[in-house]
C-alpha cells in the first residue's frame, strides 16, 4: 500500500492539536518532523522529485489546523519557516522546497473562503517578502488546472 505522508501528517497533527497550548507551532513542528523522516535520504538536486512529498505533508498539516479551527495564517507562516529550516539542514534547494510547501498550502484553496486565503497571503507577505505573490500565483495555477481537468472530464455536448 502506498505511504501517504499527508494523511499521516494530518492525523498526527490533529491528535496533538487537541492537547496543545500553541497548536500552530506544533503543527509546523510535526510537518517538519514528518518531512525529516520522509526526506532523510534526499540528495541535493532532487527537490523537484520530492515536491509531491513536501506538498502532501504541508497540505496534511494545514488540513489538520483547518479541521481543528486554528489560525491558518499563523500555521502557514510557521509551516513555511519549518520547511525552510529543514531545506537548509538537508542542503535542499530552498526555492524549490518552499515552492512545494506553498503548493501544499495552496491545495486548501478549494475548501477555504476567499477571506481565509487573503489572510494566509497577507501573513506570508509580512513574514516572507515577495513570497505572497508566488502563493497567489500557485493558487491561481491550481484553480486553472482544476478547470482544465473538469472540462476535459466533462466535455461540452455536440450540437
Amino acid at each position: 500500500e502506498e505511504f501517504k505522508v499527508g494523511q499521516l501528517t494530518k492525523e498526527l497533527v490533529a491528535e496533538k492539536l487537541r492537547r496543545m497550548d500553541d497548536p500552530c507551532a506544533e503543527a509546523a513542528r510535526l510537518v517538519r518532523n514528518t518531512l525529516g523522516v520522509a526526506l532523510r535520504n534526499a540528495q541535493p538536486g532532487t527537490e523537484i522529485g520530492l515536491a509531491p512529498v513536501i506538498e502532501d505533508a504541508c497540505w496534511g498539516g494545514m488540513t489538520a489546523l483547518l479541521l481543528a479551527e486554528q489560525s491558518l495564517s499563523k500555521g502557514a507562516v510557521l509551516v513555511i519557516h519549518e520547511v525552510s529550516e529543514l531545506a537548509t539542514e538537508l542542503h535542499l534547494d530552498p526555492t524549490e522546497t518552499l515552492r512545494s510547501a506553498l503548493r501544499g498550502i495552496a491545495g486548501l484553496d478549494r475548501v477555504l473562503r476567499a477571506d481565509q486565503l487573503d489572510e494566509i497571503r497577507a501573513a506570508i507577505k509580512v513574514s516572507f517578502m515577495g513570497m505572497d505573490e508566488a502563493f497567489a500565483q500557485i493558487v491561481e495555477e491550481e484553480r486553472e488546472r482544476r478547470r482544465e481537468k473538469s472540462v476535459s472530464e466533462n466535455p461540452a455536448p455536440n450540437g
